[in-house]
């Protein structure tokens, strides 16, 4: 029993120090330089041939954000995704690579049934089967960082059961996690990486212990999701929607139905363009509802947002430490962790820690900057523009997302280099930061 704990004490530690020196690592020597694409030529013929079979459908930024992994999104797109708390659902991730595993996991046994060899024999075959098609999956994916760690996680799970002993989840969950982190620079960095893992750890741990009703676990594990993700919300979109979870919870289940087809259309691209294009159209029909219902709840996320700042990584760590302490460990462990999770809540919407007076932006290449009067307002001016930035759904989801980086969650007033029209201001008023701004032009 003591080497037991040794043991799990010995990889708890481990694991964390691979966390440590790999966050370290990427913070010194990779900012700036996260992994490109692995792609070779002849994946790059293949996401081609899936890009021109799918190119002429209705919903073809879905289509091919799944099937390629490319998010070359219109504004409108990118800023209904946003705002809806769905833009999960177009970085492939533990949820895409989990209904491929269990499409192949089906197909491999069938092809194994009538094969006269043990059955210790047929897993060793199939764990091997499931490496090739994992490896063309992630290559013809985009070869992201989530999928990696997502494919990592499956296959380390198949692997043990293959030995005969039944893993916890959790423990191969945070060991692929970190053996990803490990491998691939930057990683730890990586938005959506951390993203995805936030978001699977937290299925893991509460899937077992939701309600019966799958309607109810839906509904209560999207609404943990989006709760977690408020480390990442200030830098995607500047805000949380209230009604994210809802959305999620009406929308998930539609997309998971066209997923199978997008994978099947993936494996047969290099065999049949014409088979892989009725896959794509299939999947394309199916995945209609999920569109209109993420553009048609869009308008009411944006008026259900609540203005989120961006904080410092250090108080982002901590906010995902301690929800995880309180959802894994008990007692007065699990106490403290809710004590300190909630007053850091608290930093998320009224950025306490943002001090910098004066801020450059990012979003805008430098060519704005901030000026914060109070905890919690200030102003924001535009001094380098030769004329007013376009007011498209791009800058509305951008101007937001530079209040969050300045800690700003009341935005007094808006200076421009020229007039703006009153279509133009009703515009930014939508926006819950903007609702008493004022707004002025040196003309």
């Amino acid at each position: 029993m003591m080497k037991k704990i040794k043991f799990i004490h010995f990889t708890i530690f481990l694991i964390i120090s691979v966390f440590l020196f790999s966050f370290i690592r990427d913070i010194y020597f990779y900012k700036n330089s996260f992994p490109k694409s692995y792609n070779v030529k002849f994946i790059e013929n293949l996401q081609s041939r899936l890009e021109k079979q799918g190119g002429n459908l209705k919903n073809h930024e879905f289509i091919l954000a799944l099937s390629t992994g490319k998010r070359d999104f219109s504004q409108k797109f990118r800023h209904d995704l946003a705002v809806t708390g769905t833009m999960h659902l177009v970085a492939i991730s533990a949820f895409h690579t989990g209904i491929m595993v269990f499409i192949f996991s089906i197909f491999f046994k069938s092809l194994l049934f009538f094969v006269p060899t043990r059955p210790y024999i047929k897993n060793i075959i199939m764990f091997f089967l499931k490496i090739a098609a994992s490896a063309y999956y992630f290559f013809i994916t985009g070869a992201s960082i989530p999928t990696l760690r997502s494919l990592a996680f499956i296959l380390f799970f198949d692997f043990f059961m293959i030995s005969g002993t039944f893993p916890h989840p959790v423990f191969i969950f945070f060991s692929s996690l970190a053996a990803v982190t490990l491998l691939i620079p930057g990683s730890s960095l990586s938005m959506s990486f951390l993203m995805s893992a936030l978001c699977v750890a937290t299925v893991l741990k509460l899937w077992r212990v939701m309600p019966k009703s799958l309607a109810i676990s839906l509904i209560c594990v999207s609404a943990t999701i989006n709760y977690i993700l408020l480390v990442v919300s200030a830098a995607l979109s500047g805000t949380f929607s209230v009604l994210a979870p809802f959305v999620n919870f009406f929308v998930i289940p539609i997309v998971s139905l066209s997923v199978p087809f997008v994978t099947m259309a993936q494996f047969l691209i290099p065999f049949s363009c014409i088979a892989a294009h009725f896959m794509l159209k299939t999947a394309d029909f199916l995945i209609s509802p999920a569109s209109f219902l993420i553009s048609f709840f869009a308008g009411l996320a944006e008026k259900t947002a609540v203005p989120v700042v961006q904080v410092p990584v250090f108080v982002k760590i901590i906010f995902a430490a301690s929800f995880f302490s309180a959802l894994y460990f008990s007692s007065r462990i699990k106490h403290l962790s809710l004590v300190v999770n909630i007053l850091l809540l608290i930093l998320f919407f009224f950025g306490i820690f943002s001090t910098d007076e004066i801020k450059r932006s990012e979003q805008f290449n430098g060519k704005a900057f901030c000026v914060k009067e109070s905890v919690t307002s200030g102003r924001i001016f535009f001094d380098k523009y030769v004329k007013n930035p376009n007011f498209n759904n791009y800058f509305l989801t951008n101007i937001e997302r530079f209040s969050a980086e300045c800690g700003i969650t009341k935005v007094l007033s808006v200076h421009f280099p020229n007039k703006i029209t009153e279509k133009q201001k009703k515009a930014l008023r939508k926006k819950i930061r903007f609702k008493n701004a004022e707004f002025y032009s040196r003309e």
